[in-house]
């Protein structure tokens, strides 16, 4: 047998047997898959899902943020009466389908309750175009830099918050919120 063949059959065999090993490798080792914990904490040095902060009592903080006309606007300054603030972006399916209770909402208890929209992703225009779709009229607010989520412990969209006049986070719901629960969260908001 040529030299060259006999170089070529114990390359291959070489070749195989790396393979094998490294295939019986992955089978024996295949139950190392991660598994996650869900956790109402935004610590991301553990091995669980970032979710949302439970806000329930938690103050309001201090935050700068630009309404859609470029004014900076004071989270301070929104606590007039009762706030309702939803988090929220225009590619988000969920923050699309609650969008139109949410004006209906603004609408029906407009005199009782302040509602505020703040788009954590898009820009001025588009996150004005895309609410007036959808008969947006309350305020919109833009998180540019991130710094409202992140002091809130906000991980995903959408978020809605019912907020006393003194500043309290007294409702929280994450996810896509109904009229129903929308009408819930503001009731409990007015007692």
């Amino acid at each position: 047998m040529p030299a060259r063949t006999r170089f070529f059959k114990q390359a291959l065999i070489i070749f195989l047997i790396v393979v094998l090993a490294f295939v019986t490798t992955r089978i024996v080792n295949d139950n190392d898959t991660p598994s996650y914990t869900l956790s109402n904490s935004i610590n991301l040095s553990s091995d669980g899902i970032a979710t949302n902060t439970l806000l329930l009592g938690s103050q309001l903080p201090a935050i700068k943020l630009e309404n859609v006309d470029g004014q900076e606007i004071s989270t301070q300054s929104l606590l007039n009466k009762p706030l309702i603030i939803n988090v929220w972006y225009s590619t988000c399916e969920p923050c699309r389908r609650e969008l139109p209770a949410l004006a209906n909402a603004d609408m029906q208890y407009r005199n009782l309750v302040r509602f505020v929209g703040v788009n954590i992703k898009d820009s001025a225009t588009v996150a004005r175009e895309f609410a007036a779709q959808y008969g947006v009229e309350f305020e919109l607010l833009l998180d540019k830099n991130g710094l409202f989520i992140s002091q809130l412990g906000i991980a995903t969209a959408p978020v809605t918050l019912a907020i006393d006049q003194q500043g309290v986070i007294v409702g929280q719901k994450a996810g896509e919120i109904s009229a129903s629960e929308l009408d819930e969260l503001v009731k409990e908001l007015l007692k």
